[in-house]
């Protein structure tokens, strides 16, 4: 079985992307399965807006070539709700229907999955897209009954998001009763994610004297924005990791205690699997798809959106109950070892692609 598969670049050190993060534990761990991997997407050091036009133009030139080489093969596209996916990702997806290619349409999050609002315009797009007779792959089950109410689509699979455990499987956590908290952060450092909230609540807690060592990791999207920042205000509370992946991110996810991910919108980040699988407590919105993996006070923490207080609340919380930083701890490591198979995953990926052989009645 042939698979074209779409996602920005899978070099860590070009882009810092979930969906690439996805892609590529897709083709590493599903082995009965030819993947051909089509870059779509802006890497880090791109410029965005109508600077990608020229790119955006290349791209689609290389896609119809790629279908062309590829006749027989099935399209694996990875979707995020964003506004620029929706308005370039359909142009992509419409020439592949041209084609008449099979199709697998995988989405991922994206500020307009759980919007209460769709812009008009984006809106067309969207019914465009979710009226086409392929199989979906939402994240969760609150992602499959929102498409359903909205679009009205009927082939919708779920498929959360999954890691591979190896190394997580074997690490034992030493309990931190005594020492000074170490909070992490891994993804993009863009406002989205909630910077401006985490500065503003560590700025407040070392004036209050709270004790916490902060580390970012993860590429900024428009550069100096915030971590010169953080370095001024933070002094000795906190170090930029720069970008991680492989031993680096596994050294990284042991060396803390908490996850903190104040989002605003999000599907199922992989960070916040990741840092789980490490038994990290996380401490986040109830944002997109979250919400059902976390148990709020059994295996982490909730926090309001665009609040720092709330940061400062929970942190000083397990800071002060070591107790109940262990247990929401052990939770985590728990709830994902025994709920994210890697060979289930793929047994049902790999069951999604054969469904979309199928002729369809």
């Amino acid at each position: 079985m042939e698979i074209i598969i779409t996602s920005p670049s899978l070099n860590p050190k070009q882009n810092v992307s979930g969906i690439s993060s996805v892609t590529q534990f897709i083709i590493q761990n599903n082995k009965d399965v030819n993947y051909i991997h089509f870059e779509l997407g802006k890497k880090d050091n791109e410029r965005g807006g109508i600077y990608r036009i020229g790119s955006i133009l290349k791209c689609l030139f290389l896609w119809w070539k790629t279908l062309s080489r590829y006749p027989q093969a099935i399209i694996h596209y990875n979707f995020p709700l964003s506004k620029a996916s929706i308005l370039r990702d359909p142009l992509f997806i419409g020439i592949a229907r041209i084609r008449k290619l099979k199709m697998v349409i995988h989405l991922h999050g994206g500020n307009f999955l759980t919007a209460p609002h769709i812009p008009f315009y984006l809106n067309i797009l969207l019914k465009k897209v979710f009226a086409l007779s392929v199989p979906f792959i939402v994240l969760s089950e609150l992602e499959r009954k929102l498409i359903q109410e909205r679009f009205n689509c009927a082939d919708i699979n779920v498929l959360p998001n999954c890691v591979d455990l190896k190394d997580a499987e074997g690490f034992e956590r030493e309990p931190n009763m005594h020492n000074t908290l170490t909070i992490g952060y891994l993804g993009r450092i863009v406002e989205t994610k909630g910077m401006d909230y985490l500065l503003d609540a560590c700025i407040q807690m070392k004036k209050m004297g709270i004790p916490f060592f902060l580390k970012i990791a993860g590429k900024e999207e428009v550069k100096d924005k915030y971590i010169p920042t953080f370095q001024k205000e933070l002094g000795n509370h906190f170090i930029y990791e720069g970008v991680v992946f492989g031993e680096t991110k596994n050294k990284f996810l042991k060396s803390l205690d908490v996850f903190i991910l104040p989002s605003f919108f999000e599907g199922l980040p992989m960070s916040l699997i990741e840092c789980m699988s490490f038994g990290v407590v996380p401490i986040t919105t109830c944002v997109g798809s979250i919400g059902e993996i976390i148990n709020d006070g059994d295996n982490g923490l909730f926090i309001g959106i665009k609040e720092s207080q709330s940061i400062i609340h929970q942190i000083n919380k397990l800071d002060k109950k070591r107790e109940l930083l262990y247990n929401l701890s052990a939770n985590a490591k728990s709830f994902i070892m025994n709920n994210y198979s890697v060979e289930n995953y793929v047994v049902r990926l790999n069951k999604i692609y054969v469904e979309c052989l199928r002729p369809k009645k």
